[in-house]
């Protein structure tokens, strides 16, 4: 279960390596502490900041850095990496004062492989990432340039509808006109198709075959897969 947590700062708040870390600190108390009891979990999350100045972007908030996954014992790790990425979003961005710091998280059993560890010394921006469906790669995004290079564009009704090639792949995205919902189509002989619907600024869900994907900052956190039922079949009465 995707869960958020949000921290409301005092006003004129300047996001600060001090102001991050004791936020940080908070939030591992208040949610990773408690669920070391059992078994070995981790944590997938996400760091965002609320702008409070006038910095026009959607929803004024902006991502620290890409989803990572993280133990208990990662509190030090995380945080220089939460610190790194502050540096390049200060250098990104001249206004720094925050009113709200959120993580977005998932506890997941188990604990987090060396590869994953590894990126949390990685600062720099996510890749665009793919998911396979029927041997076929699929970019994980709703942003249409993402799929490849965007050849033209009509508005369709209540949607605007982009022709993007990617080598020999052509899609057809039509995207609403409040950018919600997208329905993908790859033309030609393949018949592939699929709706993209966004549930908030780094979550949406993909509906595609049988099956519901929902991707969190480009990583699948969740799939719902649509089985048949066999029918029930009527009791014969005893005589």
């Amino acid at each position: 279960m995707i869960k958020n947590i949000n921290y409301v700062l005092p006003s004129q708040s300047i996001l600060t390596n001090e102001v991050l870390k004791s936020y940080l600190l908070q939030f591992w108390n208040e949610v990773f502490t408690p669920i070391q009891k059992d078994s070995v979990k981790h944590l997938m999350v996400l760091c965002k900041v609320k702008y409070s100045g006038t910095v026009e972007m959607e929803g004024n908030y902006k991502t620290l850095g890409p989803l990572r996954r993280v133990e208990f014992k990662d509190l030090e790790l995380f945080n220089e990496y939460l610190i790194g990425r502050l540096g390049i979003l200060v250098d990104s961005y001249d206004d720094n004062i925050i009113s709200e710091i959120n993580f977005t998280y998932i506890v997941k059993d188990g604990e987090v492989s060396d590869k994953d560890r590894l990126l949390l010394e990685d600062l720099s921006d996510r890749e665009i990432k793919f998911h396979e469906f029927n041997k076929t790669n699929l970019p994980v995004s709703m942003n249409p340039s993402d799929y490849g290079t965007i050849r033209g564009d009509t508005l369709i009704g209540e949607s605007i509808r982009y022709f993007v090639r990617k080598g020999n792949r052509v899609y057809e995205i039509d995207v609403s006109l409040d950018k919600l919902i997208n329905r993908v189509s790859v033309l030609g002989s393949s018949a592939l198709n699929w709706i993209d619907t966004k549930i908030s600024d780094n979550l949406f869900k993909r509906e595609i075959g049988k099956s519901t994907i929902y991707f969190l900052d480009g990583e699948q956190v969740l799939i719902k897969r649509l089985i048949p039922a066999q029918p029930f079949s009527r009791l014969r009465k005893k005589l």
